[in-house]
């Protein structure tokens, strides 16, 4: 939803304030939809469900199938619908990018993300997915310290350009980092968690709520990518191990939770709510302040994508994840039987 937000804003945000009350909306509109943060909370709690994960099964076969079946199957269906929709109607999204067979099929496979610019942070996830098994493995060897040198090794070349936009395009390294840190949130935050006590974990989370929201209204870089991915960290560990925190029953909502689990696909497919709502409202058109002219469209397109996302959950993503599952349950009683043999 920050993300979607965050892109609506982006369009209207270079228009002046209608007065002082539409001002501070809009101030509070860009400091919600931190979108940039949104990405890094992304890519802490992708390390942090990965490292449970593998924490289960260790197997790096298994795993690299898994994130397979997971990321490319809803990725390619919709760098084919985009692919369709340019060859018939010359429609694109964001900025027009080659649409020949070659660059079509590298978008398929996350490796670039020109056809549809968000997914630029997939193509950081796949290139994350060795760093964290190495630092799964790392960490069983010599605990934590080698993974908090790796963090700060990575975030010194934040600060280099070169590093930043290495895998091109609209891909940003200067957040990797932020895997390992969401590995150290899953090996060591509870602890810290139950130390604290209910008192100060509350603190903590209204500290790390200000910063995201702090950080949505301002320029974001390389020591604030940090400070968000610190702040996603206190989220994501209070949301585990302290569930009782009032501001987080939110996430028992029963809509919350089916936005929850058709996000992947939401985030995939939002460019097209975001065309949709483009040419639906505009400020030529609507004669309203620019804060609510941009809530305006953020719910036309999150409105029009919900229903594609939902499709692309109920049709594309779960089927490949029972595929996986399938195909994990045959591979153990393979075993089983060679064991019993």
């Amino acid at each position: 939803m920050a993300v979607v937000t965050y892109h609506i804003w982006s369009q209207f945000s270079a228009a002046a304030p209608t007065g002082w009350i539409d001002a501070i909306l809009s101030r509070m509109i860009a400091s919600v939809a931190n979108g940039i943060g949104a990405v890094v909370i992304f890519f802490v709690l992708s390390g942090f469900v990965l490292a449970r994960s593998l924490n289960r099964d260790p197997s790096a076969y298994r795993f690299l199938r898994n994130r397979v079946l997971r990321l490319l199957p809803a990725a390619v269906t919709v760098v084919a619908l985009l692919a369709f929709l340019h060859w018939k109607f010359g429609f694109f999204v964001g900025y027009e990018a080659a649409f020949d067979p070659i660059n079509v099929i590298l978008n398929m496979l996350l490796v670039r993300s020109d056809i549809n610019g968000p997914m630029w942070s997939l193509t950081i996830e796949c290139a994350a997915i060795p760093l964290i098994l190495l630092c799964m493995r790392l960490y069983r060897s010599y605990r934590a310290k080698p993974l908090w040198i790796l963090v700060l090794v990575l975030f010194g070349l934040s600060f280099w350009g070169p590093y930043v936009h290495m895998l091109g395009g609209y891909t940003n390294m200067a957040p990797f980092y932020a895997f390992i840190i969401g590995i150290l949130v899953h090996f060591q935050a509870r602890d810290v968690v139950e130390y604290l006590g209910r008192r100060w974990v509350g603190l903590a989370t209204a500290s790390a709520l200000a910063l995201y929201w702090y950080f949505g209204s301002t320029r974001q870089p390389a020591p604030v990518l940090m400070l968000d991915a610190l702040s996603a960290a206190v989220l994501i560990a209070v949301i585990v191990w302290q569930p009782g925190i009032t501001i987080f029953k939110v996430l028992d909502w029963r809509i919350v939770r089916f936005y929850g689990r058709i996000s992947y696909s939401l985030y995939l497919f939002h460019p097209l709510g975001l065309a949709f709502a483009h040419r639906t409202i505009s400020l030529q058109s609507m004669n309203l302040p620019i804060s609510l002219t941009a809530i305006i469209a953020a719910l036309l397109a999150i409105l029009f994508t919900t229903p594609i996302a939902w499709l692309s959950w109920r049709f594309i993503e779960v089927p490949a994840i029972q595929l996986g599952k399938r195909l994990a349950i045959g591979q153990h009683v393979i075993r089983v039987q060679r064991l019993g043999v």
